[in-house]
């Protein structure tokens, strides 16, 4: 069985290939802006919460695209990924170009210049909740976390962590749609259920309709939204092999499903046929035959 903290590390290269790249780039355009308007003294100051095992700071710094002087702090609610970060992360900081000096809280990782500049990142990693913090960001950065929690309410606290004409960059934030192939009888039944899950079940607040629900909930609460599209996640086995770790991504969203679906009475869906389907699908991962797809939309808002 994967933890956690595996499908968090294995689902980078989907996430890599899934992300909007006219979102990210108008990010990242927000970012330059904002360094610009500092000079080169005074950092850009971003908050990243939900940060898992630190991908999107691995991200920012392998794709080249970070600010020349950045504070970054990187919250979670879970300590495991959190260590996981501050394992990896040196390394692939490393990759990138960057020497890297341990803090107590942290790390600074520093590199020599590319274009004239160089870079600075002091790094800050925490275990907390991103939505009761206090302080002053830049950008927040809220990577599959939105349709994790009430949402007005989120936007609404985030909202306390921006300056002004500061921007939230909300990447892969879930739209509805789950659907694996090849098809099987009980597919559209399972999907139907699983997303129902997330919206009248689970104890954890949330919906499977959060990345449209955002496109409403940010200008109510004041946000200009600046760019907004589709980010599908899509694996799929390459000549009977899944590329890199993402066979572990379909098989932690199996267990998740697997779980989800456990909750509901034998009268609304078997539990035997439940099974049957789980193991069919686990069974064709490990042959290298399943395709999943499943919808995500990217947004970026400005106060």
């Amino acid at each position: 069985m994967t933890s956690f903290t595996d499908f968090l590390t294995a689902k980078r290269t989907v996430e890599d290939r899934a992300l909007n790249r006219v979102v990210f780039q108008q990010f990242v355009d927000a970012l330059a802006e904002r360094a610009a308007d500092r000079g080169v003294d005074e950092p850009v100051r971003i908050i990243e919460i939900g940060v898992g095992t630190g991908s999107m700071i691995a991200r920012l710094a392998d794709w080249d695209v970070l600010p020349p002087s950045v504070s970054y702090r990187a919250v979670d609610l879970d300590p495991e990924p959190l260590a996981v970060a501050r394992r990896q992360l040196p390394e692939q900081l490393r990759a990138a170009g960057y020497t890297v000096e341990s803090t107590d809280d942290g790390m600074i990782a520093c590199r020599e210049p590319r274009d004239g500049q160089p870079r600075r990142l002091e790094l800050t990693l925490a275990v907390d909740d991103g939505f009761e913090i206090t302080d002053e960001a830049d950008a927040v950065i809220a990577g599959a976390v939105l349709d994790l929690v009430d949402l007005p309410a989120a936007v609404e606290d985030i909202k306390g962590l921006l300056v002004d004409e500061g921007v939230l960059y909300a990447p892969a934030t879930f739209n509805g749609h789950t659907s694996f192939m090849p098809r099987a009888p009980l597919d559209d039944r399972i999907e139907e259920l699983y997303h129902r899950h997330m919206d009248e079940i689970r104890d954890q607040p949330g919906s499977s309709r959060a990345g449209q629900q955002l496109l409403g909930v940010l200008p109510a609460a004041g946000y200009t939204v600046r760019a907004a599209g589709g980010a599908d996640w899509i694996v799929r086995p390459v000549d009977g092999a899944y590329p890199a770790s993402e066979s572990t991504v379909l098989a932690h969203l199996l267990s998740t499903i697997d779980g989800a679906l456990a909750d509901y009475p034998p009268d609304v869906l078997d539990p035997e046929r439940r099974s049957q389907w789980v193991e069919a699908r686990r069974k064709q991962v490990d042959r290298g035959e399943l395709t999943l797809v499943a919808h995500h939309v990217d947004v970026l808002a400005r106060l």
